[in-house]
């Protein structure tokens, strides 16, 4: 009887870790968006899904986090291509994401017009 425990614990327990990092894997993919293009700039809105919104670019650039209601800015200064900033928004507000080249914003939510 105890053999059996601990192969069904020793089975269980990957499985559900697999599970949740198929799970985890696919949330993200869901809540990621790619501004895509050229080097102009361009904008589109999103909404925090948590605090941190993680920003990743393809080319050398300036980002520009404007509050829809209020128009307060949030700036990431300068991020570089590959490498990834982290800006702390207010959850549940919209914002207007403004970038050069090809910017990927997560976890976010989109606003669709």
């Amino acid at each position: 009887m105890k053999n059996r425990w601990k192969r069904v614990v020793g089975i269980a327990i990957p499985l559900a870790i697999i599970i949740v990092g198929i799970s985890y894997n696919s949330y993200v993919r869901v809540h990621t968006f790619t501004l895509s293009g050229n080097e102009t700039v361009k904008s589109e809105q999103i909404q925090p899904v948590n605090r941190r919104v993680k920003v990743n670019g393809t080319v050398d650039t300036e980002v520009r986090f404007t509050d829809v209601e209020t128009g307060k800015t949030y700036e990431i200064d300068y991020i570089t291509s590959g490498v990834s900033e982290t800006l702390q928004l207010e959850r549940g507000k919209w914002y207007e994401v403004e970038g050069a080249g090809e910017l990927i914003v997560r976890p976010v939510n989109i606003r669709i017009e």
